[in-house]
């Protein structure tokens, strides 16, 4: 009886490892408008980013994402004309289905941005990078198609903070 009882189990935990290894990760793109703060001291600037990202299912609970963003909209508070060039970076998006197309996830990063300011024919340009991070909420509408929205931290240190909210679109392959 005792072999027949490891048999049984060692074929039940087979079969388990066999149909974890039939789910099979899912690729996804998305597509969101940020609405960005960045706080530097002075009077807040708020430029807009179109940001697309890259994901892959790696897990149920996990995914890892690549980000890439550029600037749509300029800020231009007392003729400071401020833009975010580009953004880029790659995330950690540990992630939990409630299972009625409602996902909550978090997000955490590392970023490289790349930001513009013109006064007067004057213009000057920085880059950086920091630790990125965030939380967000998911609706699946189909099976392909969801909506998301999510706040993000983009960069913080030197006195200066980026972050926005962004509302986006995505599919799911």
């Amino acid at each position: 009886m005792t072999k027949i009882s490891a048999i049984a189990a060692v074929a039940l935990l087979l079969a388990g490892a066999a149909q974890a290894q039939a789910v099979k990760p899912a690729l996804y793109g998305e597509v969101g408008y940020s609405f960005i703060t960045i706080d530097a001291g002075g009077p807040d600037l708020e430029p807009g980013l179109l940001r697309g990202i890259v994901g892959w299912n790696a897990h149920p609970y996990l995914a890892v994402e690549g980000l890439l963003a550029t600037g749509v909209k300029d800020d231009n508070t007392d003729g400071v004309k401020t833009k975010v060039s580009n953004a880029y970076g790659f995330y950690l998006k540990p992630k939990y289905d409630f299972g009625n197309g409602i996902q909550v996830f978090g997000r955490l990063g590392y970023v490289h941005t790349k930001i513009k300011s013109s006064f007067g024919g004057l213009s000057a340009s920085g880059s950086d990078d920091d630790v990125s991070y965030g939380v967000g909420v998911s609706y699946a509408f189909s099976k392909q198609w969801y909506g998301a929205l999510d706040y993000t931290s983009y960069y913080n240190k030197d006195g200066v903070k980026a972050s926005g909210v962004t509302l986006g679109a995505g599919y799911r392959f």
